[in-house]
């Protein structure tokens, strides 16, 4: 029996949640973009300019889809825009134009997915906090948006509203970009850098500003690279990490919060995979499938539990060692672990972390898999209703059958409710806002269901 359920993983429960769902996610200033297993494009959080790419300008602490199509392959969130690759190798955008971001000639707004052009060979894409990267098949590299600082690396400090090509260079390989300043390895493994650099975030040993690529350094190891705000990772392929730039919060994880002009080893963090930059804090992955986090942690978006600055790593609450991916920007943070679950904590004021709530989390919680259908021997089963709910609702299963007891949990997987006997009003008055998890037994049977409560 196909079981579509709510993917979160709740270990009172012996059934299986754990079917795969999302495929990639990228979280952006207080909004989120996500690819859904199958190829489908998702967003929630704010929405004041479009970022959530659905038509409208209405914030959802809840996923929803943006588009039916099947073929997102990748998404990129800066501050307020989005970029994406489907597929075929088109380029879309959508959200705030303020500086050109979008790439589409003009500085307006757009609150839907645009094509940017016709071409069909980009291949990867990286957002800044306002301006864009991307990288063709042919290993050119191309920029547009904000330049105040020279991030976009073309030799001037004038913005542009469509795709730039920067340089003659066809052989790069990966890009980051931050909030003024962008970072890039090439096919030889050297690591460039340009835009600001008041606190040394380019990692040329000075404070001073380049409007093109510098290169970073003598090394030729470099194979992955993430930009923040003012401070910058690199990793190598021996999985050392390397940070530098601004430490104020303790974000570069050396133990100080002193700034570094030039790459510092930190040497607590070994077997480095895949690295992700908030404004003020960082988060890695290491090849056991552990995650690492440090620096500001105000909104809880280190995930330890704590809402205290760490200036050396911590593993994140859980200790869990099935993390895959993970993405930040601002003070939000999203994980998708093996089994395709998605895991968000941090800032939620305008619902960024998608869990139906818009307060701070500072230990992940499991978002799930949005509007899966019902199957027909599971989920149909099962009503409840008025969702969302803010006082009582009713339960219901769809056949004439009678409940034999019900369970609700929380997004945490705690009992909120747990009762024996045919009942179908339940006062949830009580209740914090967010999403419940709802677990009726009848007839030797288990059926499952989900609400929000305002």
């Amino acid at each position: 029996m196909r079981k579509k359920l709510l993917l979160l993983f709740i270990p009172l429960f012996t059934i299986n949640l754990t079917a795969q769902c999302w495929q990639s996610v990228s979280a952006g200033g207080a909004h989120t973009i996500g690819i859904r297993t199958g190829g489908t494009l998702w967003a929630w959080g704010r929405n004041n300019v479009g970022q959530l790419g659905n038509g409208t300008a209405t914030n959802s602490n809840l996923p929803i889809e943006i588009s039916t199509d099947t073929n997102w392959q990748s998404v990129s969130s800066g501050n307020s825009h989005c970029v994406a690759l489907k597929n075929n190798g088109t380029l879309w955008t959508w959200g705030r134009n303020l500086a050109g971001q979008l790439g589409n000639g003009t500085l307006v707004n757009s609150n839907v997915p645009i094509q940017i052009g016709t071409d069909t060979d980009w291949l990867y894409i990286a957002a800044g906090d306002e301006y864009t990267l991307a990288l063709k098949t042919d290993g050119t590299l191309w920029a547009w948006g904000e330049n105040t600082y020279g991030q976009l690396g073309d030799g001037t400090v004038v913005n542009k509203d469509v795709p730039t090509k920067i340089g003659t260079d066809t052989n790069w390989q990966s890009l980051a970009g931050g909030s003024t300043h962008t970072l890039a390895i090439k096919t030889t493994g050297e690591l460039y850098a340009w835009g600001r650099n008041n606190t040394g975030q380019l990692g040329d040993g000075t404070t001073t500003n380049a409007n093109t690529p510098v290169k970073i350094g003598t090394d030729n190891d470099w194979n992955a690279v993430s930009a923040g705000n003012g401070h910058s990772a690199a990793s190598k392929n021996d999985g050392t990490l390397w940070m530098w730039g601004a430490n104020s919060n303790g974000q570069l994880g050396d133990g100080t919060t002193t700034d570094r002009p030039s790459p510092t080893n930190i040497s607590v963090i070994s077997n480095c995979t895949s690295m992700a930059k908030g404004t003020q804090h960082s988060i890695v992955r290491k090849t056991d499938g552990t995650l690492w986090a440090w620096g500001s942690n105000a909104s809880g978006q280190l995930g330890d539990n704590t809402n205290t600055q760490r200036n050396n790593p911590v593993q994140v609450f859980g200790n869990f060692t099935d993390w895959q991916s993970v993405t930040s920007r601002v003070s939000h943070t999203l994980s998708i672990k093996n089994d395709g679950t998605l895991w968000a904590w941090g800032a939620n004021l305008y619902g960024q972390l998608g869990d139906g709530t818009n307060a701070a989390k500072n230990i992940p919680v499991a978002i799930g898999c949005p509007t899966l259908d019902a199957d027909e021997n599971y989920m149909a089963k099962i009503s409840v209703f008025p969702n969302p709910a803010t006082s009582f609702i009713t339960i219901r299963l769809t056949e004439n059958i009678l409940l034999e007891r019900l369970i609700i949990v929380d997004i945490y997987g705690k009992t909120v409710f747990d009762r024996k006997g045919n009942t179908s009003e339940i006062n949830t008055e009580g209740f914090a806002s967010g999403m419940y998890i709802v677990k009726a037994f009848s007839e030797g049977r288990a059926f499952q269901s989900k609400f929000v409560k305002n």
